[in-house]
């Protein structure tokens, strides 16, 4: 082999080890989502009393910014069962739900339902947008679904929208966590880092 060789095979490791965690990872369960790091935020709407609340255009809680078009809290005692164990953040035109998020967090995640069919999730930030299709989730009359994600790759969360599938697909979020993953190397990147690291040294030494 040559020393060409040895070193094309070393920068492409080093790359390789640099672009190891680009991406959104989707996280399965509360409890594994909090034990990726540091929660410090978790807002939820349990102060909304009644069936249906309008907290308008621009809503902030912590450092979420609800940016739908006409942001409604739904209860106990509404039609649909999404907000019957917990009040939950919808929206009154039914789909979708978006926000803004503020400050650099690499954790977000939230509890959610649905009143019938599936729904699509839109995840920005600060580099890339990341779609979830067809996500499935209850209907909110005996639990919850869990949405976490984990940002990697020196991206960080800016905002999301949740869509129902329109008119009589009713939507809504609670308990939104934010927080920072705790600084622990993925142990793919100094695998590679090392590998790069040592046929550079290799090539130098044959030089």
């Amino acid at each position: 082999m040559t020393k060409h060789f040895f070193k094309a095979t070393a920068l492409a490791l080093l790359l390789c080890a640099a672009s190891a965690q680009a991406d959104v990872l989707r996280i399965e369960q509360r409890s594994g989502f909090h034990n990726l790091g540091k929660i410090s935020q978790s807002s939820h709407f349990d102060d909304f009393a009644g069936s249906y609340n309008y907290p308008g255009y621009g809503f902030t809680r912590g450092d979420v910014s609800y940016v739908s078009d006409e942001n409604l809290i739904v209860g106990s005692g509404a039609a649909f069962g999404i907000g019957s164990l917990r009040p939950v953040m919808s929206n009154e035109y039914w789909s979708p739900i978006s926000g803004s998020i503020a400050q650099s967090y690499t954790l977000f995640g939230f509890d959610a339902a649905v009143s019938a069919g599936t729904v699509d999730l839109s995840i920005t930030t600060n580099l890339a947008s990341y779609h979830f299709k067809g996500l499935v989730l209850p209907d909110g009359s005996s639990s919850f679904g869990f949405l976490g994600f984990r940002a990697t790759a020196g991206e960080y969360f800016t905002g999301f929208e949740l869509r129902g599938q329109g008119d009589g697909y009713l939507a809504g979020i609670t308990d939104v966590a934010l927080g920072n993953v705790s600084a622990v190397p993925e142990p793919a990147t100094p695998a590679l880092l090392l590998a790069g690291l040592g046929l550079l040294a290799i090539v130098r030494r044959r030089a």
